[in-house]
């Protein structure tokens, strides 16, 4: 019986689902909050997990994060995440940072139920993130102006938005960090920073870190986030320009 972690901090919805999936014959357990919830799954890795976005504490951004940049055996259990969060924004960053469904609150129970047992038979965990990170990239161009249908003659694939365009000077809040929060950086988060300050384009970066640009473009929302930095755009302008050494 293959068993499923719901994370969730609303009460009666995590018992709803827990009772729906159960009738679909799943295992289920279940976590109040995102620290909760990771200390569960990693306990006793489940087959899948259904993560809340907005949630006191370790939200579940950050929960996906910290499962993503786990052990290999638990970096592999599909996260469906399931939110009041429609922003089609949202959505692409959900597929870039690793999850492999995207549900909107409010939700049919039946198509939840068909949304786990699909991704549960759809093969191996990397090939579907794969598969979904890509498709995240293209909405991701398409909201910030591009056409995914129609990448460029000369390129092989569709630019990771504007951050793979010429470089820029900071703009807006961009022009400052405050003191002390570069040494909150891990030195893997350093190597980024200096990597995309001395190539051209993210593409550049990730392909001299032989990492993948949708991996690129994960870290660096979370180091945006880390250092108070509104966008991903005004890190790399930032970190082009100087103002990160």
């Amino acid at each position: 019986m293959p068993s499923i972690l719901v994370v969730e901090d609303e009460p009666d919805l995590r018992e709803l689902v827990r009772f729906n999936l159960e009738l679909d014959g799943f295992e289920v357990g279940v976590a109040a909050d995102g620290a909760e919830g990771l200390a569960a799954a990693r306990s006793r890795r489940p087959d899948a997990i259904l993560l809340d976005l907005m949630m006191p504490g370790i939200d579940g951004w950050e929960v996906l994060a910290q499962l993503k940049a786990s052990d290999p055996a638990l970096a592999t259990v599909p996260v469906l995440l399931l939110t009041a969060r429609a922003a089609d924004v949202d959505r692409a960053r959900g597929g870039i940072e690793g999850a492999v469904r995207y549900l909107t609150k409010p939700f049919d129970l039946v198509e939840l139920g068909a949304a786990v047992a699909e991704v549960l038979a759809g093969g191996p965990e990397p090939v579907q993130r794969r598969q979904v990170q890509r498709q995240a990239l293209s909405l991701l161009v398409r909201i910030e102006g591009g056409d995914p249908a129609r990448p460029p003659a000369t390129a092989a694939r569709p630019r990771l938005s504007r951050l793979d365009g010429t470089p820029a000077s900071p703009r807006g809040s961009a022009t400052t960090v405050a003191p002390g929060t570069l040494r909150t950086l891990s030195a893997k988060q350093r190597a980024l920073i200096d990597a995309i300050a001395s190539s051209p384009t993210v593409s550049d970066a990730a392909a001299g870190l032989a990492v993948s640009r949708s991996n690129v473009y994960a870290s660096l929302r979370r180091i945006a986030r880390k250092l108070g930095i509104s966008t991903v755009s005004d890190l790399v302008s930032l970190a082009r320009a100087g103002g990160l050494t």
